[in-house]
């Protein structure tokens, strides 16, 4: 080999020995580069699942206030009951007024249809006329719902009435509630 040929393979290996240098630093700070965008990520995802539980309790305490708030109206309304209903019993009151408001004798001696129905009946027959639902009317009676179904089943049964339009329109009939006009 000539020195000439010798001198350009010499300096040709020293290029391609210098260009790998280059690409192995490239490819390092390539790594280097998917490693830094590998933890930014790995924080993203920290940061958002910090979010999530923080989330959850903001949840949760809002559920805590939300029956905060359920339980302190109740006690207003038991308050106000007690204001109300100074003898603090409501189902009597209701009753003295169906009887007192409401007379069960019929015209003309004929018995009165409110006549076959018992006092609970009554009670829940006229509250149901006062826009009380179920649950409305077992916190006023202090019994469970089902009780109040119950007892509505029978009235249902016992006047033929088959639904609480039904209910009051019978009870615009005997007077129970005055009739629009």
């Amino acid at each position: 080999m000539k020195e000439g040929d010798q001198s350009t393979s010499e300096t040709d290996a020293e290029t391609r020995v210098e260009q790998a240098e280059a690409r192995t630093e490239q490819a390092e700070a390539r790594t280097e580069q998917a490693k830094t965008r590998t933890e930014s990520a790995e924080t993203r995802t920290e940061q958002a699942e910090t979010r999530t539980e923080q989330a959850k309790a903001r949840t949760e305490q809002a559920e805590i206030r939300t029956e905060q708030a359920e339980t302190r109206t109740e006690q207003a309304e038991t308050a106000m009951e007690k204001v109300v209903y100074p003898e603090g019993n409501l189902r009597r009151d209701v009753s003295a007024r169906l009887h007192k408001e409401f007379p069960i004798a019929g015209i003309d001696d004929q018995t009165h249809p409110l006549e076959q129905l018992t006092i609970r009946q009554r009670e829940i027959l006229q509250l149901i006329t006062e826009g009380q639902n179920t649950k409305q009317i077992a916190d006023i009676l202090k019994v469970s719902p089902k009780t109040v179904e119950y007892h509505r089943m029978k009235l249902m049964a016992g006047l033929n009435l088959h639904d609480i339009p039904g209910l009051v329109r019978y009870a615009m009939r005997v007077g129970l509630i005055p009739s629009e006009s």
